[in-house]
């Protein structure tokens, strides 16, 4: 849920008022609702409805306040009036706005529901209520080697030549398109957890030679294919449009809302730059420094290949970009043309030989062009995180800075921002960072709420949700106020381990009323096993040792998917 305060105007409060003494006509019986409600009553010229009610005036208008002449006043009853009717009437009256509050409070609860699943169903680490351990739902085969993109309701993976879609809820196939070839990838890879709602279309690459980048099972290099097919699919598996795109050696992957993302060297090498590299130690053969040519990133519409930006990379000193370790000499290799990008909803990686620049989805530059070294992170609720060191320590040091969706700065964070792995809502509200031993949370325009001077150092914000912030340190879970800073919960991290043994949390989820840690041993990351905390009070709701050695887990528009070697299973 938001974490912002909110204002008494927009409240409603109601009150049932006694009636035994009050003089009602008669004639309200037969009076439009808004009259029950205390809308000015029916005069002989009056229409069906009040006027103020059926034009949504305010009540003013209706008393006279806002100086207009005032609606006729209420007739009373006349002395002697039978006071059983009034009771009855009053009767009427009260239990007509019983009603109308009560179904009122109905509706209000069904739209807020229906807000807080859509919540949870687009929030970073977010799953739906789960009242006791999960169980096992459907589990079925899939190959994941080739990339996993997400339609709405829907797991879409490649089999042979063909994109296959699972059904998220019941694990049946719910379609199966040819997309030309069988080495393709569909959607993109990304380090980064999914959030935000999902896509409505899917872009396939499919071609001799093509995998993704991260998964290359054979020995010897594959050789650049000359051409691929792009095939662009809707949620219902049918195809949007496909066409031929030549590659000549550039680097091709799937980018967000329909976009295929290019990145290609260009002109000549330049002059070697950077610190000398061991070819061979052994030989004592070195070179100085690295000779590479610059690169271009171009953001096309895959069917149409219609440019939407390009930007250009010069090369530069990146440090360790250039080379791999060598097993057999010791020594380095230099890979001066190598190219990897990452694409996602909200962002666009390219890295490489001298090269490392991040843009956002509208081709905007969010890292510092003349400072290599820097790199971006997508924060909850859309922000990002420019790191301001992320390949080695520079002479220069700079805070790390928090931008906005738009990229616009908010704040010179002064220590380590502490990302949530799991919220209750697309946009949090607030930022924490940590500084030194203190925990200092910031709002979404960059100002200071409060600071947690525990006497632990905080290393991990598990989850954010419910109005409570839970932080890890190096050996308990503290529940924060995530408004005040104040510490409303503690538990002793080894105490939630299996028979109290040593543990450590590796993956956390909410469904905004309990935190879900999942624990393994730490010093062989074997033994899941996942408890519930409930954010309020950090009491255990309850607790589950996982079947196997090993788990991994997904939140997927508010599913929580478990992945295992060649099969995905649905737990809830």
């Amino acid at each position: 849920m938001p974490l912002r305060r909110r204002d008494g105007d927009d409240r409603r409060t109601f009150e049932l008022v006694d009636t035994a003494g009050v003089d009602v006509d008669p004639d309200l019986l037969d009076a439009p609702s808004t009259v029950l409600l205390g809308a000015p009553p029916r005069g002989p010229d009056a229409p069906d409805l009040a006027p103020g009610l059926a034009s949504g005036t305010d009540d003013r208008a209706a008393s006279g306040e806002d100086g207009t002449a005032p609606g006729p006043a209420a007739p009373t009853g006349g002395p002697g009036a039978d006071r059983r009717r009034r009771r009855t009437v009053g009767a009427v009256v009260t239990g007509g706005v019983v009603v109308l509050v009560v179904g009122g409070m109905l509706v209000v609860d069904a739209v807020t529901s229906g807000d807080a699943q859509d919540r949870l169903e687009s929030a970073r680490g977010a799953v739906r209520a789960l009242d006791g351990a999960p169980v096992e739902r459907w589990t079925a085969p899939v190959a994941a080697e080739h990339g996993v993109a997400y339609l709405p309701g829907l797991l879409v993976t490649v089999d042979g030549d063909e994109a296959v879609a699972l059904d998220l809820d019941t694990g049946a196939e719910a379609w199966r398109t040819a997309i030309g070839s069988d080495e393709a990838v569909c959607g993109s890879w990304s380090p980064w957890p999914a959030s935000g709602p999902a896509a409505g279309t899917v872009v396939c690459v499919a071609g001799p030679g093509v995998v993704p980048f991260w998964y290359d099972p054979v020995d010897e290099p594959r050789t650049a294919p000359d051409e691929v097919d792009v095939t662009v699919l809707d949620a219902d598996g049918r195809m949007v449009g496909e066409r031929t795109v030549e590659v000549g050696g550039d680097v091709l992957v799937p980018g967000p809302d329909g976009a295929l993302v290019r990145a290609e060297r260009v002109g000549e090498p330049g002059p070697p730059i950077g610190a000398p590299v061991a070819v061979d130690p052994g030989a004592g053969e070195s070179v100085d420094g690295v000779s590479g040519r610059d690169a271009v990133v171009t953001v096309e519409d895959a069917l149409s290949g219609e440019v939407r930006w390009r930007g250009e990379l010069p090369f530069q000193d990146v440090p360790w970009s250039c080379t791999t370790w060598d097993a057999e000499t010791g020594g380095e290799v230099i890979e001066p043309e190598h190219l990897a990008v990452v694409a996602t909803d909200t962002m666009v990686e390219v890295t490489g030989c001298g090269v490392a620049a991040s843009f956002d989805a509208d081709g905007r530059r969010l890292d510092d062009a003349d400072v290599p070294t820097d790199g971006v992170v997508p924060l909850a609720g859309g922000r990002f995180l420019v790191d301001a060191d992320r390949q080695g320590t520079t002479a220069a040091l700079r805070a790390d800075r928090v931008l906005d969706p738009d990229g616009k700065p908010v704040l010179d964070a002064p220590g380590e921002v502490l990302d949530p792995w799991a919220t209750d809502d697309p946009v949090p509200g607030v930022l924490l960072v940590r500084d030194g031993i203190d925990l200092r949370a910031f709002d979404d325009e960059g100002a200071r709420l409060w600071t947690y001077d525990g006497a632990r150092v905080p290393e991990a914000l598990y989850a954010l949700a419910g109005g409570t912030a839970v932080v890890g340190t190096a050996n308990t879970v503290l529940g924060l106020d995530a408004l005040s800073g104040t510490a409303t919960w503690s538990r002793f991290l080894d105490d939630l381990g299996n028979d109290g043994g040593d543990a450590m949390v590796t993956q956390a989820f909410t469904d905004g009323r309990c935190a879900f840690l999942v624990l393994v041993d730490p010093a062989t990351g074997t033994h899941p096993r996942v408890v519930a905390l409930e954010l309020s009070s950090g009491a255990v709701v309850w607790e589950d040792d996982l079947p196997g050695e090993w788990a991994s887990f997904a939140p997927v528009q508010g599913r929580l998917l478990r992945w295992d070697d060649g099969a995905v299973t649905l737990l809830g």
